[in-house]
């Protein structure tokens, strides 16, 4: 969704075709693994989010709401994710070194720099973009 409006629908083949992103990194208590997927900025720009130059004013009040299917849900700003601004890499994964996730996982969030990986969603299921403007 973008501001409350459906949009696009990416699934598993639509996540294949999107430029592939890796990262290592470990949640706390896992061991180290390589994890690939899709960038989450990308996802987002796909989704007719400014990016760049183009995200200024009003545009810098987006928010990007991603919720698991055990109901938990995590926010990041447009601007946290754009490489111009916070440059945070996010990946949305579908696989760990070069193996699909486990089924009851499909789709993770990993977020490498965070110190707790209370951000690192498994069954990633909603990836909402938000205006939170008041306007």
């Amino acid at each position: 969704m973008v501001d409350g409006k459906p949009s696009d629908v990416f699934d598993q083949a639509a996540l294949a075709s999107m430029p592939q992103a890796s990262v290592t990194a470990a949640a706390a208590g896992e061991q180290a693994g390589t994890w690939q997927g899709v960038a989450l900025e990308d996802i987002v720009r796909r989704a007719c989010v400014a990016s760049g130059d183009a995200l200024a004013g009003r545009a810098l009040a987006r928010l990007v709401r991603v919720t698991a299917a055990n109901g938990d849900q995590v926010v990041f700003s447009a601007a946290e994710l754009d490489p111009d601004f916070g440059n945070l890499q996010v990946i949305l994964a579908d696989r760990r070194d070069g193996k699909p996730l486990a089924e009851d996982v499909s789709f993770r969030l990993i977020v490498p720099k965070d110190k707790r990986a209370d951000r690192w969603l498994r069954h990633v299921t909603t990836i909402e973009v938000m205006d939170a403007s008041g306007s």
